[in-house]
């Protein structure tokens, strides 16, 4: 059945988010947490996807319960949001009050507007998705692969950001080993 919803193309990060938090709350199932509730219930999906699923029910958890339209909340927008949750205390309770004044009968658009408002970095509303402007280009980025014995892999370079996409559990590796190979790379780019 997750599988059938999940080829959906109109199954929203929050639905997935409530089902998570539901099959988490279920007495009848042996999970009783929305991070391993994630891990069950969308294991054909990739981790990326587990890990929007999982903020979306962080997000929820905190002002869940003053939306009427969770489902229209976009995948950038809910991620902000989450963050700013998570960075400024007080706001679920600020938000949760603007959402209440919102006058009825309340429209997908006026809780969005609200949302955006509220997960502004910048102080002025503006949500990292909303930054640039359309006619402003991406900022310039360079993607590669490189073939190794162990796997192919993927490198994605940008202002500020390098990322590395590699079929290895980094977190298994000794950390002191993983700071010495990362310093040396880094001292390898100055020269």
């Amino acid at each position: 059945m997750v599988d059938e919803n999940l080829v959906r193309k109109d199954i929203s990060f929050a639905e997935m988010a409530m089902l998570a938090r539901d099959y988490a709350a279920d007495p009848a199932t042996t999970i009783h947490d929305v991070d391993t509730a994630v891990l069950e219930l969308y294991r054909s999906a990739n981790k990326q996807k587990r890990s929007y699923v999982r903020a979306f029910a962080q997000m929820l958890e905190e002002i869940g319960a003053g939306l009427h339209f969770p489902q229209a909340i976009p995948r950038a927008l809910g991620l902000d949001l989450r963050k700013r949750l998570q960075d400024s205390p007080g706001l679920s309770e600020r938000l949760l009050r603007d959402l209440a004044a919102l006058p009825d009968p309340r429209t997908p658009e006026a809780e969005l507007a609200l949302l955006a408002r509220h997960a502004g970095a910048d102080g002025a509303g503006t949500s990292r998705a909303q930054t640039r402007s359309p006619q402003q280009p991406r900022p310039a980025r360079t993607t590669f692969r490189i073939e190794r014995a162990g796997g192919a892999a993927r490198v994605t370079a940008s202002h500020g950001r390098l990322e590395l996409r590699l079929d290895t559990d980094f977190s298994a590796k000794d950390r002191r080993r993983l700071e010495e190979a990362l310093s040396a790379f880094l001292d390898q780019l100055d020269e």
